[in-house]
């Protein structure tokens, strides 16, 4: 036992009443008394900052009846894929220009008949969508980047973008996420991690999509549903914050066109809504199952949230049932303990505002 040092039981013993010592080839296990899981919190992190120095970790369950803690050896994984990172990042730039491009014509072509389309530029509308875009996705990633960093996850790394197809097929990408090098160490640092990339993108997302509300067009209510009826134009799935910036902003009559950038900013509303569904490791699954504490529950919550967005886009729907149905969330170093008292109460709230706020309405 060389990598566990000699005095791991008086670490150990500082925190937590030891009843009973196994040790293994890389693993030495506590047997410990119980204690309020809302005590255990903090000790267990204090035993963190005893134990990391020594490239350790603990690990605390609930065994039947018998509280563990068990302590390994652990190790960070090296920094790689900065190089796949990039070329991904540049792939995703290029796709959301080519969506952005396609919408802006297209809207070109739909103001065009309808005779207002004198002050539109598709040259600053691609730009603009693309910014649209791309900027609070990225914020989405720094603020989960800046929360891992505070829990212990080193410097900030940039986020792996994933590209998709341009319209009709997508809207250049899928998002993006920050890939964590560590397990969590309790629910708090669950939650905080699961709830910090809804909120730095729900803001952006605000923001743009009241810049492009009014850079958008009102078109006369019978051209419109002739577009719709010719496939030139449909309707989007509509998050409630948004349909409430537009009847807030309204200033004419007949249907909103949106421009390029109304629509990155429905587009940046409809992905929160959906990371912040109850489903696996989407950011919705890190705060269900940091309040729950069960895989049990957070599946049960994914089978209602993927059943529901069935009626809402099928396709998305089914994809989500698969991800419900083929795997787990990884539970946090302390399995024990229960989330601050801060957490569940305020943090059910922000949970539950971002849904309602993002949550699609058809108009």
């Amino acid at each position: 036992m060389s990598e566990i040092p000699p005095d791991i039981e008086t670490l150990v013993a500082k925190y937590f009443t030891v009843t009973d010592v196994v040790y293994y080839p890389n693993v030495v296990e506590f047997e410990v008394e119980k204690i309020d899981p809302v005590n255990s919190r903090e000790k267990f992190l204090e035993l963190v900052k005893e134990l990391s120095p020594h490239g350790l970790l603990p690990k605390l369950t609930l065994d039947g009846n018998s509280l563990k803690l068990h302590v390994f050896k652990t190790s960070v994984p090296s920094r790689r894929g900065l190089r796949g990172r990039i070329i991904l990042l540049i792939a995703t730039i290029i796709t959301v220009i080519l969506s952005g491009w396609v919408i802006s014509h297209g809207t070109l072509e739909l103001l065009r008949e309808a005779g207002i389309s004198e002050l539109y530029d598709p040259i600053i509308s691609t730009v603009a969508h693309t910014l649209g875009l791309m900027i609070p996705l990225a914020l989405h990633e720094l603020g989960h980047a800046i929360y891992m960093r505070k829990w212990g996850a080193g410097e900030l790394e940039l986020p792996v973008f994933i590209p998709a197809p341009p319209p009709p097929f997508g809207f250049g990408t899928f998002g993006a996420l920050i890939i964590q090098r560590k397990p969590s160490f309790n629910r708090d640092e669950l939650f905080e991690l699961g709830i910090s990339g809804p909120i730095f993108g729900l803001i952006p997302g605000i923001v743009v999509s009241i810049l492009g509300i009014l850079q958008s067009h009102y078109i006369p209510t019978s051209v419109a549903r002739t577009w719709i009826e010719q496939g030139k134009a449909g309707f989007l799935p509509t998050p409630l914050i948004f349909a409430l910036l537009e009847n807030i902003m309204s200033r004419g009559e007949g249907v909103l066109l949106l421009s390029p950038l109304a629509l990155a900013g429905l587009i940046i509303l409809l992905i929160t809504f959906l990371n912040a569904l109850p489903i696996s490791q989407l950011d919705g699954g890190h705060i269900a199952y940091a309040l729950t504490g069960s895989n049990r529950k957070l599946k049960r919550m994914g089978w209602l949230a993927s059943i529901g967005l069935l009626f809402i886009a099928p396709v998305l729907g089914a994809l989500m049932l698969i991800l419900n149905a083929i795997t787990l969330h990884p539970p946090p170093l302390d399995e024990y303990s229960l989330p601050s008292e801060k957490k569940r109460k305020w943090g059910v709230l922000a949970y539950l505002s971002i849904l309602l706020l993002t949550f699609p309405v058809l108009q």
